[in-house]
């Protein structure tokens, strides 16, 4: 860009201050394009197109996403209008006849891709709030269901994930762990039909021996054991018997290994260039066994200084941290993560980890790679810490804090010799 004070860059002629002009219609001073229009008017007059009043008399609720995108920065709606797929999304939206519902938004591409804008519409209250993982396993059920080829076993697992849903343990939603073992547990029975097809059987008619030799070519075959266990009470297969638990993966003495031994270091270490929310995440993996997916659902709240005593909550179990972590808290209360999101960057006042989905933290599949990047193996990290904690504390508190039932860390409690009656 050439002007009468010299040669500019593309960039230093959109923030050099002498090549600003008043707008032709706020008179505020910007780079002008589209008939001497600002940033903020050319942005205002491209939501008011897609939102305009007629669109709003069918779908009033969407004027709350007007406000939204109207209170947005400017250049975020403009970049977003030129090339991004959220804005497609809104624009189909504003076409439909009817009030825009979970449904259409699932007609309007894959779950990842309308992910941003639902969740957009959510905490905005377009939308009602909708269990995802829920949505996300019936489909996975559903397509899995019609690939089989047999009637008899797709009624069977028909029947069988019906039965699942009605006997959770409790109402509460389904969470993204829960989820991803159904998702292994559908994959499994899935392929272990297609065994006893491969027999010229079905799930009904299934020998043992075929079971068998699946199971030994099939890392995960342990997973078969409820579906295996209801079909003998349905009356479906009362003659196989389900392949050996999976054993505990409890690892007497278990060694940290020197990548996450130096990761914990680096972080203790003041002077090392490291957030302080990895910081945290380090030292609760490698030092109390905390799984990464449950370190990622982490709320603000969950973490606090009290009396100058760095404290965290990990379900309902309360336990106090090292002095030196006292910081990394205070930095992560004072540093209110702002994310890209659909709609614009918004400050996340819930998560520790927020994610770019509103109101949602971030994904496992995320974190764990920030981790790894500092040297961290989140399994062996795990495992090691899980054979320190459970000769230092009761099986229950072990449990509750590193997330399995009591009677798995009783087991470990067992094998580590801790249990006055199993030495």
């Amino acid at each position: 860009m050439v002007t009468p004070t010299g040669r500019y860059c593309h960039w230093c002629w959109r923030n050099a201050p002498e090549c600003r002009r008043p707008c032709t219609r706020c008179s505020s001073l910007d780079n002008l394009a589209d008939g001497g229009r600002c940033k903020t008017c050319r942005a205002t007059d491209a939501v008011d197109t897609v939102l305009d009043e007629k669109t709003l008399g069918t779908q009033p609720l969407l004027a709350v996403l007007r406000d939204h995108l109207h209170a947005a920065d400017a250049a975020y709606v403009l970049i977003a209008k030129k090339r991004s797929n959220v804005w497609r999304l809104i624009v189909t939206i504003a076409a439909l006849p009817h009030p825009v519902t979970h449904t259409d938004l699932d007609e309007m591409g894959t779950p990842r891709s309308v992910s941003q804008v639902r969740s957009l519409l959510v905490s905005l209250g377009v939308l009602p709030e909708r269990n995802e993982y829920a949505v996300m396993v019936r489909r996975l059920a559903a397509d899995a269901i019609a690939g089989l080829p047999r009637r008899e076993d797709q009624l069977a697992l028909q029947r069988f994930v019906r039965w699942r849903q009605q006997h959770r343990p409790n109402t509460a939603p389904l969470t993204m762990a829960k989820a991803a073992n159904d998702r292994t547990e559908l994959r499994v029975i899935v392929d272990l039909i297609g065994a006893f097809n491969t027999a010229g059987a079905t799930v009904g008619t299934g020998q043992q021996a075929t079971l068998d030799q699946w199971a030994r070519r099939t890392r995960m075959a342990f997973r078969s054991r409820r579906f295996l266990g209801w079909c003998a009470r349905t009356g479906i297969n009362r003659q196989l018997i389900p392949p050996p638990a999976r054993p505990s993966g409890f690892q007497l003495g278990g060694d940290l290994g020197p990548g996450n031994d130096a990761a914990l270091r680096r972080v203790l270490d003041p002077d090392e260039d490291v957030s302080p929310r990895l910081r945290l995440a380090v030292l609760l993996t490698t030092v109390y066994a905390v799984r990464v997916h449950r370190i990622a659902a982490l709320s603000q709240d969950a973490i606090r200084v009290e009396s100058g005593r760095p404290r965290i909550r990990l379900g309902d179990v309360e336990i106090e941290l090292p002095d030196a972590t006292a910081w990394w808290i205070d930095a992560i209360h004072d540093d209110r993560t702002h994310k890209p999101r659909a709609g614009g960057s918004g400050r996340d006042d819930t998560w520790i980890f927020p994610g770019s989905r509103h109101d949602q933290h971030i994904l496992p599949s995320s974190l764990a790679p920030q981790l790894k990047a500092l040297g961290v193996s989140p399994v062996t990290a795990h495992q090691a810490s899980a054979a320190a904690l459970i000769t230092q504390m009761p099986p229950a508190v072990v449990a509750r804090l590193v997330g399995v039932r009591i009677t798995t860390a009783s087991q470990w409690h067992k094998s580590a010799g801790t249990d006055p009656a199993h030495r």
